[in-house]
């Protein structure tokens, strides 16, 4: 027992490992790194670790401070000397990726069972210019599509920013530019098909009560979340994941409709008309459950029922001209539906009555042809000209019918 507590003793108040050693004798922080992942499972302790990670930190931060000071002094004295900005990212990266690691191990009890951090208040105090630097380049190379370079200095800003022993601080807890930093780096990560990571960084950008940040990273989300649906199950959770978006944020028309075209899809128009229903209980003035509502009512040829969901379409909505034309072909078809009913079934004639109630049929829907002919005269959305001619032919307008020949 004694022998045992002697070599305990000796190992408890020996001096610093040799691997650490070699570590804290390094001149760069590339040296030092690679020391540190040959050697880092021979340090003695969690305390020889975090030490060995500061060295780190010291290292990579001298040269970004270095290469930051020159290109601040140039811009102050106007002068010219040279500055290794790539030099100056990699190291600024570095420094915040080490730091965090360092703190890892800084907060754990020490031999008698202390919490002492040793390095903590440190490097909270000397990095922060660092978070300043690699946000500004990050959005200079993101303005660049240098998706690469914007990726790596923006995501390792946002991940430091949202480490412990970062996210207490004040400034760098409420910096406002998190949710641009996150749009760009998500936006980036989406061009180098890292899918995964460009999710978690665009709903960063989603939560941020930046209006503009909000919508644009809302919809590069959304394109991102409906790449590459190739399979069923592709499809079933692209569903699940607009349920969760319109969770969170069920205000918004787009998520709103990107749920329901795929709902659409999946061939769950029951589930549509119910979310519908639940939409305009909660925010009546919404026009978009109309509209679902009445595509699914025109599929299924129930003319008058998408007739009447249609006239909740105000014509104030962006491109009403499409709505005007699918009003206007159920009305079409009512009026085809009642001749082919109601025509003798060997002259192929409609009675006087009949004949009377016909036109007033194929009437209704010349005015919403004629509303699309207003809008769009050269046809660049619709379609319209076709059947507007064979409304006036019906209706025995031979003049404007051959105006539109």
């Amino acid at each position: 027992m004694m022998a045992m507590f002697m070599v305990a003793s000796a190992t408890a108040f020996a001096g610093d490992s040799d691997a650490l050693k070699a570590i804290l004798k390094a001149k760069d922080y590339a040296e030092a790194e690679a020391l540190l992942k040959s050697g880092l499972s021979q340090l003695a302790n969690d305390q020889e670790k975090a030490k060995a990670y500061n060295k780190l930190v010291d290292l990579a931060y001298a040269k970004y401070k270095k290469e930051d000071d020159t290109r601040i002094t140039n811009q102050a004295l106007q002068k010219n000397d040279p500055v290794d900005t790539d030099g100056m990212i990699q190291a600024g990266i570095a420094a915040l990726t080490y730091a965090t690691e360092c703190d890892k191990y800084d907060i754990l009890p020490n031999a008698k069972g202390q919490v002492k951090p040793a390095f903590q208040k440190k490097n909270q105090d000397r990095l922060q210019s660092v978070f300043k630097g690699l946000y500004e380049k990050g959005c200079d190379f993101a303005e660049s599509t240098k998706n690469a370079e914007a990726f790596q200095c923006l995501d390792a800003y946002l991940k430091a920013a949202d480490s412990p022993l970062f996210s207490v601080i004040p400034a760098i807890k409420n910096d406002p530019n998190h949710g641009i930093a996150a749009y760009y780096a998500g936006r980036a990560a989406m061009q180098l098909d890292n899918k995964a990571r460009a999710i978690e960084l665009l709903k960063m950008g989603v939560s941020d009560t930046i209006k503009q940040v909000h919508d644009f990273s809302l919809d590069l989300l959304l394109y991102t979340l409906g790449k590459n649906r190739s399979t069923k199950e592709d499809s079933l959770k692209f569903i699940n994941d607009m349920k969760d978006l319109y969770a969170q944020y069920p205000e918004s028309e787009k998520v709103y409709s990107y749920l329901c075209d795929a709902l659409i899809l999946n061939n769950d128009e029951a589930a549509v008309v119910e979310i519908g229903k639940n939409h305009l209980a909660k925010y009546p003035d919404s026009v978009l459950p109309h509209i679902y509502s009445a595509f699914l009512l025109q599929n299924q040829k129930k003319y008058q029922e998408a007739i009447d969901q249609w006239n909740k379409v105000p014509e104030s909505q962006p491109n009403y001209v499409q709505f005007a034309y699918y009003r206007a072909v159920c009305k079409y078809n009512i009026a085809v539906e009642f001749n082919e009913a109601n025509s003798d079934a060997r002259t192929g004639r409609l009675t006087p009555e009949n004949e009377t109630k016909f036109k007033e049929l194929i009437a209704a829907a010349q005015t919403d042809f004629e509303k699309c002919q207003e809008l769009d005269p050269d046809q660049n959305t619709v379609k319209w000209k076709y059947l507007l001619h064979n409304v006036y032919t019906q209706l025995g307008l031979t003049d404007k019918a051959a105006a539109l020949e």
